[in-house]
C-alpha cells in the first residue's frame, strides 16, 4: 500500500536519507539548499512524499511563492534550472504516478498552480513545454580522455592563450572568493541585462561550500580575479550554477582554463559528470562554448499544472527591465535584484 505524505524536507532526516540512497539525485534536492532558498527569501519549503513498506519511495521538493508581483502558486524548485521528482532504488512501478496524482491534488486543494523545473508527465492534465537545453559531460577518471572528447580547436588554444599569458586558476570556498565572486558577477548581469541575485544569497553559498556541496574557481592575472564560477556537488555530479568574468579580459580566454583546470580536477576527485546548467534555447553562442567541450546536448522541459498553458514569448516587462539593466550602473541590477528575486522564484 502507497500513501501520500508530506513533509518538511529540510529538517526531517528521512529526507535526506532518500536523497542520499537516490541514484537520480541532484543538489537541488539536497536539504541544505533548500535550507538556503527558505533563509534568503522565506518560501515556505515541503516536500511530496509516496511512501510504502519501507519508506520513501518518490518525492519532490516544492516551495510555496506568495507574492502580489507574480502570483501565488507552487515551484519545485524556485531558482534550481532542474528538478526532476525522485525514485528510490527500491521504488515500485507505481509510485511515480501516485506522486503526480498526489501532486495534483495538492495543487488542487491549495488553489494554486504548480511548475516542475523538470519533464513530468505523470502530473495529470499538466503541461510539459521545452523550455532550455541542458549539457552534460561524461567525467573519467583520466582527464586525457575527456581532453580528447573537446571539439573545436579554438577551446585548446584558448586554454594555451590563457597559460601564455600567465593565468592560473584557484578552487576555493573562503568569504573573500565569494566577493571576488560577486564582484565579478555584478558587472556580467549588466552586460547580459539581467539582475544580479541579491548579495547575501551569493554569500549563503558559504554554507554550502562548508557541507562539501560547491566551491569557487577563480581566474586570477598576477593576484587580480579576472573570472570566476560557482559551482555545486552532490552525487557524483559537478553542476556549473553561476559564471562571471572582466570584459577587458575576455581576450585572455580566462574561461577556457577555468573549465579545463575544474574538469581536470573533477576527474582527479571522481566526479563522473560535468552539468553545465540550463541554458536558453535562443543562446547559439553559449550552447557552442558548451557542446565543445564534448557535452551532450538534452531538451529540458518544465512542467506546468495550470488551467492555461503559460506563454512561451518573454514578457514585455522583462525585456523592458533587460534594456534598463544594460544601459543604467551596475547599481541598478543590484537594487532590482533585491527587490524583486523573491517573487520571480
Amino acid at each position: 500500500m502507497l500513501k501520500t505524505r508530506l513533509i518538511e524536507p529540510i529538517g526531517d532526516p528521512a529526507w535526506l536519507s532518500f536523497v542520499e540512497a537516490s541514484p537520480g539525485a541532484v543538489v537541488f534536492h539536497h536539504p541544505r539548499w533548500l535550507g538556503l532558498l527558505r533563509q534568503q527569501y522565506g518560501y515556505e519549503i515541503q516536500a511530496c512524499c509516496i511512501e510504502g513498506e519501507r519508506g520513501i519511495e518518490a518525492g519532490i521538493p516544492m516551495a510555496r511563492i506568495e507574492s502580489r508581483l507574480t502570483g501565488r502558486r507552487f515551484v519545485a524548485l524556485p531558482f534550481s534550472d532542474v528538478c526532476p521528482p525522485l525514485l528510490g532504488p527500491d521504488a515500485t512501478e507505481a509510485a511515480l504516478p501516485a506522486l503526480g496524482a498526489a501532486l495534483a491534488e495538492e495543487s488542487r486543494g491549495a488553489g494554486l498552480d504548480l511548475t516542475v523545473h523538470a519533464s513530468m508527465p505523470s502530473l495529470p492534465g499538466a503541461f510539459v513545454q521545452r523550455r532550455f537545453l541542458r549539457h552534460l559531460l561524461p567525467l573519467s577518471d583520466d582527464f586525457a580522455e575527456v581532453e580528447r572528447g573537446i571539439g573545436k580547436s579554438q577551446i585548446k588554444r584558448g586554454i594555451r592563450r590563457a597559460r601564455r599569458h600567465g593565468l592560473r586558476t584557484e578552487r576555493r570556498t573562503d568569504a573573500a572568493a565569494l566577493e571576488a565572486f560577486y564582484a565579478l558577477h555584478v558587472e556580467t548581469r549588466r552586460r547580459l541585462g539581467a539582475p544580479t541575485q541579491p548579495k547575501r544569497f551569493i554569500e549563503r553559498f558559504g554554507a554550502l561550500f562548508d557541507a562539501g556541496l560547491g566551491f569557487v574557481a577563480v581566474v586570477l592575472d598576477q593576484a587580480r580575479p579576472i573570472a570566476a564560477a560557482v559551482f555545486l556537488t552532490h552525487n557524483a555530479t559537478l553542476t556549473y550554477k553561476y559564471g562571471a568574468s572582466e570584459a577587458s579580459s575576455l581576450r585572455k580566454r580566462p574561461n577556457n582554463l577555468l573549465f579545463a583546470d575544474v574538469i581536470s580536477w573533477a576527474c582527479g576527485a571522481g566526479f563522473r559528470t560535468l552539468d553545465f546548467g540550463r541554458t536558453d534555447l535562443d543562446n547559439e553562442g553559449l550552447r557552442s562554448f558548451k557542446r565543445s567541450w564534448g557535452s551532450s546536448e538534452q531538451e529540458l522541459a518544465y512542467t506546468y499544472a495550470a488551467k492555461e498553458e503559460p506563454s512561451r514569448s518573454p514578457a514585455l516587462r522583462d525585456r523592458v527591465m533587460s534594456t534598463t539593466i544594460r544601459r543604467s550602473p551596475a547599481l541598478v541590477g543590484r537594487l532590482i535584484g533585491e527587490a524583486l528575486y523573491g517573487h520571480f522564484g
